[in-house]
């Protein structure tokens, strides 16, 4: 007999499948709640309300883009393909782990404009990673205009995940990855 993954699995799982696609605000809890074949005392021991599942969620999805941009990072061979490795990740994360319309924690933190300290501290820590790599690998490459390219390219990085929501994820990510090579080009020439 196959064994059932645990409740709490399903319900992160529920989440992926049904807030970031739906809307957290306007997806009711017994709808995650179906979804997961779970009821309402498992979802409040395991995560405290609606807002406390969402907060993993979106942490265990921080974990898994790390991840994923740890390794376009690796694999990359110049500081210049270190710095634009976001958009190979953003590609492979797409297309093999968590394919949304656009960015979970952009709509999030949209849904919610004063979000409990665990859902902030989620949010703010999806920020600083996006906002600290972008500087790090902008050093090599523009020097003492590394601020100035690394904010340029978070604009790119966000407008690539806004664009998601208006056209095919393959589209929006070449379209962004192209404006931030422009980007680079002007900071590496």
């Amino acid at each position: 007999m196959k064994s059932e993954r645990p409740v709490r699995e399903r319900l992160l799982d529920a989440a992926d499948a049904v807030l970031f696609e739906n809307g957290s605000v306007s997806t009711p809890v017994d709808v995650i709640l179906k979804h997961a074949g779970a009821s309402p005392p498992s979802l409040y021991s395991h995560f405290g309300n609606k807002e406390g599942l969402i907060a993993s969620a979106l942490r265990r999805r921080l974990t898994i883009w790390t991840q994923v941009w740890d390794e376009a990072i690796a694999s990359a061979e110049s500081d210049v393909d270190r710095l634009l490795a976001l958009w190979p990740a953003l590609r492979t994360y797409q297309a093999h782990h968590l394919a949304e319309r656009w960015c979970a924690f952009s709509g999030t933190a949209a849904a919610h404009p004063s979000p409990s300290e665990q859902l902030a501290a989620v949010l703010a820590d999806e920020t600083h990673l996006l906002r600290m790599r972008l500087h790090d690998y902008s050093v090599p490459v523009a020097g003492k205009n590394a601020d100035s390219l690394a904010s340029q390219l978070f604009i790119a990085y966000t407008g690539t995940m806004a664009t998601m929501l208006r056209e095919p994820y393959e589209q929006a990510i070449d379209e962004g990855e192209a404006t931030a090579r422009a980007l680079v080009a002007r900071y590496a020439a």
